[in-house]
């Protein structure tokens, strides 16, 4: 498991950086750390989650734990020479672990004792993460606003996400484990979202590559770990019933300079 990260650079502290208010050092101390005492585990023995819940939970818990995944691919180009985003990214994978941890034992208490989730990792091809690493190097500073910006957009989409589940099952444990995550990933958020809009609208060229990766991402971060048929019937299972949310979260990518018109989110969800 991940040592809970430091925030040692003099880059990582308050200053005058994009999201001024957001202090990397103090984020990087009060990092959500494991989540198992609070998670009233045997409670799921007598109100047990649905199977649909239990599969969204599976699904959820694989693309969080694909972070360490995509955070390798940043950390290979420009943005890494950011202290301070290094910094906020090395503690937000710490925290996105964590979490995955916490629904892998939803699940499992769910299953026969002894039971063990499934941990085979998922590996992104050495060709395409060194032809993207050299693409990303070449183009040098703008790649943050990308990098920014996807975090943003995903953030969007699993709270969303996240929210959903509390409206198909109202289970309450787990609706006071999801109000956990969400206060975590709202906090993340702030400093995604500050970094992309100043970064998109101090670059025009940012605002181009932004664009052009937003609409080739496959939603959310993580979704190649998993076959394009789960993720089809995660979107489905989560919005069919809620266009309304998808519509909302493509019109909040609309706010982000130069990515209106995208229609991401209704894209990935197919409605």
């Amino acid at each position: 498991m991940p040592e809970q990260p430091e925030a040692s650079v003099e880059a990582a502290g308050t200053g005058d950086f994009p999201a001024p208010n957001f202090d990397v050092r103090d984020f990087a101390r009060t990092a959500a750390g494991s989540h198992r005492e609070s998670l009233a585990l045997e409670s799921y023995r007598v109100t047990p989650l649905t199977e649909d819940t239990l599969r969204a939970l599976r699904y959820l818990q694989i693309i969080e734990r694909a972070t360490m995944t995509h955070l390798r691919s940043v950390l290979v180009t420009a943005t890494h020479k950011d202290a301070r985003i290094t910094a906020f990214l090395v503690t937000w994978a710490y925290e996105k672990y964590w979490i995955a941890d916490a629904l892998e034992q939803i699940i499992l208490a769910h299953q026969p004792e002894g039971a063990e989730a499934d941990r085979s990792p998922f590996k992104t091809p050495v060709e395409r993460t060194i032809r993207e690493s050299v693409f990303a190097n070449i183009v040098g500073v703008p790649m943050i606003a990308v990098h920014m910006s996807l975090g943003t957009v995903d953030e969007w989409l699993t709270q969303a996400a996240y929210r959903r589940l509390g409206d198909l099952d109202s289970n309450a444990q787990l609706a006071a484990t999801v109000a956990d995550f969400l206060d975590i990933k709202e906090r993340q958020l702030d400093f995604f979202e500050a970094q992309a809009r100043f970064r998109l609208t101090e670059s025009p060229r940012a605002r181009s590559l932004t664009r052009k990766r937003l609409a080739k991402t496959p939603w959310p971060i993580g979704a190649k770990a998993e076959p394009d048929s789960e993720t089809s019937w995660f979107l489905t299972h989560l919005f069919s019933g809620a266009p309304e949310v998808v519509d909302e979260i493509d019109a909040r990518v609309d706010t982000l300079p130069g990515q209106s018109g995208l229609r991401l989110i209704r894209k990935a969800a197919r409605l």
